[in-house]
């Protein structure tokens, strides 16, 4: 026997409205980023006094900061026993983010003796489970640039590049101001083989050198892995002219709608430049930023 049920229009209603309302998708969660500090931001780049760069590493962790980015040198002295400075991180509560390191193909200095450095670095870095080698470039003294300098500098941070793939690392080009002129960080993001080189974006930098910092995460997409949260003005006695972040003019909200397009979900870097002040207060004063920023506010 065939049973028929008819449905009124009213259960109908209630029936599309149910099953709408369990269809409903849940917006999508925003991509956790993860505050670090660079250690310059205290004073220095290179920290020749271990107490002193020891110090610096306990503060950054005091702070709040998760993460802690360094020049290579500072960690130099840990090579040869990591085991100490594991335990340092550990007790500042940081995880090792990368080291900075630098170098052009351009340089005095051979490529072979750079790879071999990038290579040592690289290998530390990993044991300690951090994530890259930040590299800086820079660009030849001459004017206009010569037309291959992007082609020279692609084919060097592609030999960067696979060393750090080798030791198991990641690459991250981190532009300055001059190489970031006249589209030099586009071409570069162009002619580098994605599979060797990422990018670390300097805002401050980008700033300096008349470029959207907004625009140009959106260049680099998913080649970003991390992002130097710094401020410019074009008032100020030196060649960097950062001010502390929050009181220049980068858009800081355009950039973080920026970055959510992408869903970036990396390292959001403090790195001032400045010896004129105190680093603990500008430390603290650009975690709070980067947490109002990302509605992270306490």
């Amino acid at each position: 026997m065939t049973r028929v049920f008819v449905l009124t229009a009213t259960a109908i209603a209630l029936l599309e409205a149910s099953v709408l309302q369990a269809g409903a998708a849940e917006p999508p969660a925003q991509p956790q980023v993860r505050f670090g500090c660079q250690a310059r931001t205290f004073g220095a780049g290179v920290y020749k006094n271990e107490s002193e760069f020891l110090s610096v590493v306990r503060q950054v962790g005091e702070v709040g900061f998760e993460g802690l980015e360094t020049n290579w040198k500072n960690l130099e002295r840990y090579f040869d026993r990591p085991a100490d400075f594991a335990a340092v991180l550990q007790s500042a509560h940081l995880k090792l983010i990368g080291a900075h390191m630098g170098g052009s193909p351009w340089s005095a200095k051979p490529r072979e003796e750079v790879l071999d450095e990038v290579a040592s670095a690289a290998r530390f870095v990993k044991h300690m489970d951090g994530q890259y080698i930040v590299f800086s470039g820079s660009v030849p003294k001459a004017r206009p640039l010569p037309a291959d300098t992007w082609s020279k500098m692609a084919e060097f941070l592609d030999d960067i590049g696979r060393v750090c793939r080798a030791n198991g690392v990641g690459c991250l080009y981190h532009n300055h101001w001059a190489d970031c002129e006249a589209g030099g960080l586009e071409e570069l993001c162009r002619r580098t083989d994605p599979q060797r080189v990422g990018f670390a974006l300097d805002t401050g930098h980008a700033l300096h050198a008349g470029k959207d910092p907004a625009a140009l995460a959106g260049v680099l997409g998913k080649r970003l892995g991390l992002i130097h949260f710094a401020d410019y003005s074009d008032q100020g006695p030196s060649n960097v002219r950062r001010p502390p972040l929050g009181e220049g003019c980068l858009d800081i909200p355009a950039l973080v709608e920026a970055l959510r397009k992408t869903a970036y979900d990396g390292w959001i870097v403090l790195e001032e430049e400045t010896a004129s002040a105190a680093g603990r207060p500008l430390a603290e004063n650009g975690l709070a930023v980067f947490q109002k920023a990302f509605g992270l506010a306490k």
